[in-house]
C-alpha cells in the first residue's frame, strides 16, 4: 500500500512519461515531502520508537550545563529528570567557577599577608622589630587593598577560600584607617550574616572599633596590656554572644585575640 502510494504520488498524471510541465513539477516536490513524513512518522509510532522532545534555545549556565549531560541515553527513554544530587552538584561547579574568577585576587591577597607577618616575624620571638619596615610594609598593602575593595568589594571565603580571607583580615588589621575599617566592618556583617565570613574575624574588628571610639566591647575580644578586659556589655551574656560568632569562653581565650596595643 505505501509502495503504491508513492508511485501515485511521484507520477500524479497516471502515466509513465518523463515530461512535466510547470504545474504538475511544483506540485511533486512538495506532495513528496509530505507523504515521505507521514510514512516516517507512522514507522516510528508503529515500532513504539517515537520520542518527542521540544526544541529549546541554548542556555549557557552553569545548571542548565549538568543538566543537559546528565539526561537518559538516547533510545532508552524520554526522561529529562536531573540526576540525585543535582542541586548540591549545581552549587558546587558554580563556587568552582567564582573560585577561579577570582584566582588572580586571592594569589595577591596570600602574597600581601605573608609580607604583611614577614616584616613582623621578630615581634612573635621577643626580638627587635624593623618598625620602618612595618610601615613601610602597612602603607603599600593598604594602598593596594584599597583598590582592590574599591574594584571588587569585600572578597569572601566562597570566593578567594580561607587561606586568602585569613590574609584579608591581617591588612584590615593594618590598615590604620579607622573610618575605612569601620566600612569593611559593615561588609563583613553582612557576608556573615550569610555564613560567608569567618565570625571571630567579625567579633575582633567590631570589639576593636567599639574601643578605639570608647565604648565596651560586646565579645570580650580585646585586652589592656596588663591582661584586664577593655570594659564589656552585659557581661552575664558574654560567652553566648562569642559563641554565636565561633569564639570560645571567655575563660578560654587566647590572649592573641586582642587587636589592642598590639602592632602584629
Amino acid at each position: 500500500m505505501i509502495t503504491k502510494a508513492l508511485k501515485a504520488f511521484m507520477n500524479p498524471s497516471g502515466h509513465n512519461s518523463q515530461k512535466s510541465d510547470i504545474f504538475s513539477f511544483t506540485l511533486i516536490k512538495p506532495r513528496k515531502e509530505i507523504i515521505f513524513s507521514v510514512i516516517l512518522g507512522l514507522s516510528l509510532v508503529v515500532n513504539g520508537k517515537a520520542c518527542f522532545a521540544a526544541i529549546q534555545p541554548a542556555d549557557t549556565t552553569a545548571d542548565k550545563a549538568i543538566q543537559n549531560s546528565q539526561t537518559s541515553p538516547l533510545g532508552s527513554s524520554c526522561d529529562l529528570t536531573p540526576f540525585p544530587g543535582y542541586e548540591k552538584s549545581s552549587q558546587q561547579l558554580l563556587s568552582i567557577k567564582a573560585a577561579s574568577d577570582f584566582r588572580r585576587q586571592a594569589k595577591m591577597l596570600i602574597e600581601m599577608g605573608t609580607q604583611d607577618q614577614k616584616v613582623r616575624a621578630n615581634f612573635s620571638k621577643g626580638e627587635a622589630v624593623n618598625w620602618k619596615a612595618v610601615d613601610e610594609t602597612d602603607r603599600n598593602n593598604s594602598r593596594a587593598f584599597k583598590k582592590m575593595v574599591e574594584k571588587e568589594g569585600l572578597l569572601s571565603l566562597s570566593q578567594v577560600g580561607g587561606q586568602a580571607v585569613a590574609a584579608e583580615f591581617r591588612l584590615i588589621q593594618h590598615v590604620r584607617d579607622i573610618a575605612f575599617q569601620k566600612s569593611l566592618l559593615e561588609m563583613m556583617q553582612k557576608l556573615f550574616a550569610h555564613h560567608d565570613f569567618p565570625g571571630d574575624y567579625v567579633a575582633l574588628l567590631e570589639d576593636y572599633l567599639l574601643v578605639k571610639d570608647g565604648k565596651p566591647q560586646f565579645f570580650g575580644t580585646q585586652i589592656k596590656k596588663e591582661g584586664s578586659l577593655y570594659p564589656v556589655i552585659d557581661k552575664d551574656q558574654l560567652d553566648i554572644r562569642r559563641a554565636s560568632h565561633g569564639l570560645p569562653p571567655y575563660q578560654k581565650q587566647s590572649c592573641s585575640e586582642s587587636l589592642i596595643d598590639k602592632k602584629s
